[in-house]
């Protein structure tokens, strides 16, 4: 007789098969880097009897980055009332799946640019874009980098950033210090090329980009940097923290490639040692199973499936999304790969700006570097 399983639902978007065959093969690997966490994760769990003696079985499906197909799926997965569904984001998809989920299952979205509701059952992964916003701001003006350029997609992701960016430049601080935007453009993620927007932006005199997008338009505003010759610090999205991405970039990255992002690829920041005990394990999971450096994409991943298993351990398999969503809203202490989660502090996310650090992407080193302390501190 089949022993019963604890089912967790993932919607997880796929790569463009429209993409060139170079990109693909690069863009496949980093969606891999989600999976595969989520894999490994699901592996170990098992191996140490599972939850409450069942094994872990997470199921995936895809939704292909559209909101609609996303709403159809989830509509699927609800008729077999899970208690935990895993949203691979973009934002969109989440925005548009938010609804189905009111009254639960707990849904967590593994992305940073959306903001759930407190007390909802919508969870959101990583550092909420506020702050890596907010941090990589800060850092700027720290620097002495008051002229400021911004290039975002016409997408969601875009449109978040846009708003934050807004009301960050009107806050006392860069008021004060002067700092300004003296380009602000957009462009379409389809768009194959920027040179336009990138020219009017070296004509203004930026002394700092930044560009809050990811995937295949991030490697088109890199190529436009190069080609109009825009030598200054560029700030993007730390969804872009890949090693798989950085290896495709290596013969057009600028010199200042810039990532608002975690202690966990910086390990010399880490002074608490329950997060750094959680990236050792972490990192040690994917090399026993031959998976190489596990980057930020993965980490993502793997610390909804560590807090929600957790929780599971403690309520049992059978625990409702009522009692989950509860749980996880109480949490105040909780070590993973990105830094000391405490959900009251920081609901539906918990994990703030202290955490987030600025880095740098060394060629040489093939890796990041720390550029800053937590907080974009100098």
């Amino acid at each position: 007789m089949r022993r019963e399983t604890v089912k967790t639902r993932m919607i997880h978007a796929r790569i463009d098969p429209k993409l060139k065959a170079s990109v693909e093969r690069v863009f496949s690997k980093i969606g891999i880097s989600t999976t595969e966490a989520i894999r490994l994760f699901q592996d170990e769990v098992n191996r140490n009897g599972g939850i409450g003696g069942r094994p872990l079985e997470v199921v995936v499906n895809d939704d292909q980055t559209n909101p609609q197909v996303a709403v159809q799926l989830l509509t699927g997965v609800l008729l077999q009332h899970p208690a935990i569904v895993i949203d691979g984001g973009p934002a969109t998809t989440c925005r548009a799946t938010a609804a189905l989920i009111a009254n639960g299952p707990l849904q967590y979205c593994l992305t940073p640019s959306i903001h759930p509701a407190t007390g909802s059952y919508q969870f959101s992964a990583m550092y909420s874009s506020d702050d890596i916003l907010g941090v990589s701001m800060r850092y700027l003006r720290l620097r002495g980098l008051k002229r400021v350029a911004v290039l975002n997609g016409t997408d969601a992701t875009g449109a978040d950033a846009d708003q934050i960016l807004d009301a960050l430049i009107k806050t006392p601080d860069f008021a004060r210090a002067g700092v300004s935007y003296v380009a602000y453009e957009h462009f379409n993620l389809s768009d194959l090329s920027v040179v336009a927007q990138l020219t009017r932006i070296k004509a203004a005199g930026a002394q700092a980009l930044i560009a809050f997008t990811t995937g295949t338009a991030i490697a088109t505003v890199l190529h436009g940097v190069q080609e109009v010759g825009l030598d200054v610090p560029l700030v993007t999205s730390p969804g872009n923290m890949s090693y798989a991405q950085m290896e495709s970039y290596k013969g057009f990255v600028p010199k200042e490639l810039l990532f608002a992002g975690p202690p966990a690829l910086v390990p010399e920041q880490l002074a608490d040692r329950g997060v750094r005990g959680a990236v050792a394990h972490f990192t040690a999971t994917f090399k026993a199973a031959g998976g190489g450096r596990p980057d930020l994409l993965a980490a993502v991943a793997w610390d909804p499936m560590s807090l929600l298993a957790a929780l599971l351990q403690k309520r049992g398999p059978s625990a409702t999304p009522v009692q989950l969503r509860d749980d996880l809203a109480g949490l105040r202490v909780f070590a993973g790969t990105l830094g000391r989660y405490n959900f009251v502090a920081t609901p539906q996310r918990g994990i703030a700006q202290n955490w987030v650090i600025m880095e740098r992407w060394d060629p040489d080193k093939d890796a990041w570097v720390a550029v800053s302390k937590p907080g974009g501190l100098l």
